[in-house]
């Protein structure tokens, strides 16, 4: 579902990517993809007298030359394990359900009065619950803390283009329909009972 919005990707010189997100790997997970390793080469390798002892060339790189970090642990096994273990398909499976997700909730949330600037283009969908006056703003910022304050779901918040909107984010892997709807059942709970009292 992605695949599309991520077209002409390839004619980048570089690339980040947070596999902690949408790969549903552990925190501290992170991927640099350089077209030209040589780059990180010139820009990380420095010589010292300490360095003496440490030859390379180029069929040894050491990865000292390739980060700020002159030691570091074995971080690309967390990635290279589950992927070496499970494939690819479980991670292509679980990433298409949270795009799904997002999707859905954006569909029912309108249903339920909110206003959203526009379907999800991956996981994330902002939204806001209108109101009259020029309240929207302080309406939504005293929602979502009422949500926080329950500790039931988590949501972020923004501002775009001076509006204060909500934001729900669909990338942990244990998150299923059966959580959006409990999400949408909370928000919609406490949108009800703030409405109630607002002046």
């Amino acid at each position: 579902m992605g695949k599309k919005l991520l077209k002409g990707i390839e004619a980048a010189d570089s690339i980040v990517l947070d596999p902690h997100k949408s790969l549903f790997l552990p925190y501290g997970s992170g991927v640099i993809l350089i077209k030209n390793g040589a780059d990180m080469k010139k820009t990380f390798s420095d010589t010292a007298a300490y360095f003496q002892d440490f030859e390379t060339n180029d069929m040894n790189t050491s990865p000292a030359d390739l980060s700020i970090e002159l030691t570091r642990p074995f971080r690309g096994l967390r990635m290279w394990l589950p992927l070496k273990i499970h494939g690819l398909a479980p991670f292509r499976a679980a990433l298409n359900e949270k795009l799904i997700l997002s999707k859905y909730f954006y569909k029912q949330i309108l249903t339920c009065g909110f206003q959203s600037s526009g379907p999800p283009e991956l996981t994330i969908t902002t939204f806001w619950y209108p109101m009259d006056r020029g309240e929207n703003n302080d309406f939504n910022k005293e929602l979502i803390q009422n949500i926080q304050q329950e500790g039931k779901i988590f949501l972020s918040s923004t501002m775009i283009e001076n509006r204060f909107v909500l934001r729900l984010c669909v990338l942990v892997f244990r998150t299923h329909k059966r959580e959006i709807d409990i999400a949408i059942k909370n928000i919609v709970q406490h949108k009800d009972e703030l409405l109630k009292t607002w002046p």
